[in-house]
């Protein structure tokens, strides 16, 4: 069955946060490092609940950092400083990541995003990177109250974008993620930027410059 669309995970596949600029702005302001920063981020959601739009998404983050500030003791200042960090600008596009869309596009094929991340702004970080028109559906997992792998939150792109399982690939950088979305039929592949070279056999991918290949060498089967 010929493919008809491409699903991606956002973080780590089509977009990487700055962490340069993360680390220099947290560095000042907290005991803890970002890495540190992001279990916590996601305990607090597990116990107050996961923000359902950019409005809760707002509100969510207000309060994380004023939990944070009182368990860190720190200045009030500094709990500003922190609700007003807006990741959104440290967010960046691979170099492949535009020109692979746009040869999707060119294809004909429809595209899609599945995330995990607890902060649910998908569309609008794709706005800000210039690729929202690149992209037909984005969808943040936990707003349909399941996350990869879990069968249901793959499904849900599927059905958005119309197409069936077999006809669509799903490139992840999450071992997990690649085989959940593999269990139920797609052609899934892992993305691993610390590999020198593409296995395509190993369904393992570099970077995704590989796209085309993979398009190519599945319509060579139908």
């Amino acid at each position: 069955m010929p493919i008809r669309a491409i699903i991606f995970d956002r973080d780590g596949v089509l977009t990487q946060f700055d962490f340069k600029t993360i680390t220099a702005f947290f560095h000042r302001l907290l005991p803890i490092t970002p890495y540190e920063l992001v279990p916590r981020l996601q305990q607090w959601g597990e116990v107050v609940g996961f923000p359902n739009d950019i409005a809760e998404e707002q509100i969510f983050w207000h309060s994380f950092c004023k939990q944070l500030s009182d368990e860190l003791n720190l200045t009030s200042t500094a709990c500003t400083q922190l609700q007003g960090f807006n990741y959104l600008s440290v967010m960046q596009m691979f170099p492949e990541t535009k020109p692979v869309l746009l040869d999707i596009r060119q294809r004909g094929l429809r595209t899609g995003v599945l995330s995990n991340n607890p902060m649910t702004a998908i569309h609008s970080s794709l706005v800000a990177l210039g690729l929202a028109d690149l992209i037909d559906i984005a969808c943040a997992a936990r707003i349909n109250g399941v996350t990869k792998p879990h069968p249901a939150a793959y499904f849900s792109v599927l059905q958005a974008l119309a197409v069936k399982p077999e006809e669509c690939l799903f490139f992840d950088d999450e071992e997990h993620c690649v085989k959940g979305a593999y269990d139920i039929g797609m052609h899934a592949y892992l993305v691993d930027r610390s590999r020198t070279n593409h296995a395509l056999c190993e369904g393992i991918v570099q970077n995704l410059t590989a796209v085309t290949a993979i398009l190519e060498s599945l319509d060579n089967k139908f």
